[in-house]
């Protein structure tokens, strides 16, 4: 019976020591990018689809990087050195940019690294401090499952792709007015060019949700569309609209947001 129970403890203690080993060595594969340099803020972070101009182009996949600490000035920055190492993409933050012109407003330092389309794996290292989070990217959406967490938190765990030949519907109104807003989208849907969709599932939708900013903002719209010609006519369509039906100071306004950064609004010649 002794025998027994000193092999069950000899085994227990084994299967201890092999965890700890594992963990260690799991640790020390990133022992070469480690460095002194640090930042005190925790990191908020999120997926995010973003244009690098004012011109016409697809959307760029990109983490954003948000420190949690607020700042005097709002440009404050990130500096990061980023690896790539197979399919993982690997983070070290290094210090906070102080920019030599500030921006008298209060808020977080902020930065942004391209998320590459075949990554599988993002980790963090912060010091000697590491957090770690499995990707799966595809054409609907980029999901992302914690692995382990000491300093960041990801904002949104899912997050949908923006469609390619899609558009968003956006409109905000007075509370004498509302009818604009169907009335629009009555005018969007005529065009049998243009076929109405929703965000399926869980993830945070790419395009805004809603208008902004006035006393009825009423819940965004989403078309996919198959003619770009005909796409493109709606800047005439709504030029004319809005310069029969919406009255200067009104409170209205109507906005076409497209995958390739076509913008067109109510209150501008478009």
């Amino acid at each position: 019976m002794k025998k027994i129970l000193i092999f069950t403890l000899i085994g227990f203690v084994f299967l201890g020591c092999n965890s700890d080993n594992d963990e260690v060595l799991n640790d020390s594969d990133y022992a070469e990018f480690i460095i002194e340099n640090s930042i005190n803020s925790e990191i908020n972070f999120m997926v995010e689809e973003v244009y690098t101009t004012n011109e016409i182009e697809e959307p760029v996949l990109k983490l954003k990087l948000i420190t949690s600490e607020i700042f005097p000035c709002i440009n404050y920055g990130l500096s990061t050195t980023e690896f790539i190492n197979g399919n993982e993409l690997i983070i070290r933050f290094e210090q906070i940019i102080e920019s030599e012109l500030c921006f008298t407003a209060l808020g977080p330092a902020i930065s942004y690294i391209e998320l590459p389309e075949n990554t599988n794996r993002i980790t963090f290292l912060n010091g000697s401090v590491i957090d770690k989070y499995s990707t799966d990217i595809n054409e609907q959406k980029i999901s992302l499952t914690l692995i382990e967490k000491n300093f960041t938190t990801s904002l949104y765990d899912k997050t949908f792709r923006i469609p390619e030949n899609s558009f968003a519907y956006i409109c905000g109104t007075n509370t004498t007015n509302t009818n604009i807003y169907t009335d629009f989208s009555d005018i969007i849907e005529q065009n049998i060019d243009f076929i109405e969709f929703e965000f399926e599932g869980e993830g945070r939708i790419p395009y805004p949700e809603t208008a902004d900013g006035h006393w009825v903002n009423h819940p965004s719209k989403y078309y996919k569309y198959t003619d770009s010609v005909k796409f493109n006519s709606l800047a005439t369509i709504m030029n004319e609209y809005s310069s029969k039906n919406i009255k200067e100071n009104s409170g209205v306004t109507i906005s076409i947001y497209s995958w390739n950064n076509i913008k067109f609004h109510s209150w501008i010649e478009n």
